[in-house]
């Protein structure tokens, strides 16, 4: 048996697994985007996560939900469907760092959404690391907004306000997330929350539809197997662990987005960045500590 210390700890370490798959997931999706609309990465990032959700489903043979629960797996396919096209039309017309800082205010509506939803109650210490991690986002914000007047701004305005939406819906859907983990099986949550998006966007995308290359197949390939790896990452922990008490932990991906950012697309990352991810860093360190 583990120590309980480790075991109240993997979780955690789960959600920063998850993170990094998603930051991962996005300097792809990000290197496709010249090419291709929001909503037909989407598409394929869904159709990619379905291959793999399908073998693994096949292989556990888990249950299928039961008819009562299916409408809170509608509603969660709606909002990871609405969370992604617009979290994708973001990194499409932002830098990804700059994109990420504004996604990661989702973990402030998790907690929220948690006390609301789930009737959490999380401590004095959830709290100051979600102050801190919030205060880290509006610094490494302040540069962008002080170029509100510059050219292209309308652009980058868009981009800002895609990415608040996709965090208020991905918000609920980790909460509810956390609410089907104890009732549903890891890989039945896994399919339907690949198959149902699918069946929805199949109408939609052929409207924007561009051909692809053979050389597409890859990245398109990589995009699923990194969102399969950060959603069963994600859920595991979710079963196990507070929502309001992981929720501090998704701000490490803004170091990962800033790692792939400096090495993929050159971005340089400045003081303020700097001093935004020391107090990110600080925040989700105070959350493992206490």
């Amino acid at each position: 048996m583990s120590p309980p210390h480790l075991a109240s700890a993997a979780p955690l370490a789960a959600v920063v697994l998850s993170a990094a798959f998603f930051i991962g997931m996005d300097t792809v999706v990000k290197l496709l985007a010249p090419r291709f609309d929001s909503v037909q990465l989407t598409f394929l990032r869904f159709v990619s996560g379905s291959a793999f959700a399908l073998v693994l489903w096949a292989w556990f043979r888990t249950p299928m939900p039961p008819r009562s629960s299916w409408p809170l797996h509608a509603l969660r396919a709606v909002l990871l469907l609405s969370a992604l096209v617009c979290w994708f039309h973001a990194i499409k017309h932002l830098p990804l760092v700059q994109a990420v800082a504004v996604g990661y205010t989702a973990p402030i509506f998790i907690a929220l959404l948690a006390m609301l939803v789930l009737k959490e109650r999380p401590s004095r210490w959830v709290g100051v690391s979600l102050a801190l991690g919030a205060l880290g986002v509006g610094v490494g914000r302040w540069p962008e907004w002080q170029a509100s007047a510059a050219p292209g701004s309308s652009v980058r305005v868009q981009g800002v306000l895609a990415a608040a939406l996709s965090a208020v819906c991905y918000a609920g859907v980790v909460v509810l997330a956390r609410h089907q983990a104890q009732r549903d099986a890891l890989w039945t949550i896994l399919l339907v929350q690949n198959l149902l998006p699918l069946v929805l966007l199949a109408a939609p995308v052929a409207f924007v539809w561009q051909p692809m290359q053979a050389a597409d197949l890859g990245p398109v390939a990589a995009i699923g197997l990194l969102a399969t790896g950060g959603l069963m990452a994600l859920t595991w922990a979710f079963a196990r662990v507070e929502a309001s008490l992981a929720a501090p932990l998704e701000y490490t991906g803004l170091l990962w987005a800033w790692l792939l950012g400096w090495w993929v697309f050159g971005e340089q990352p400045g003081p303020y960045q700097l001093a935004s991810a020391a107090l990110i860093v600080c925040g989700a360190l105070l959350l493992m500590r206490r």
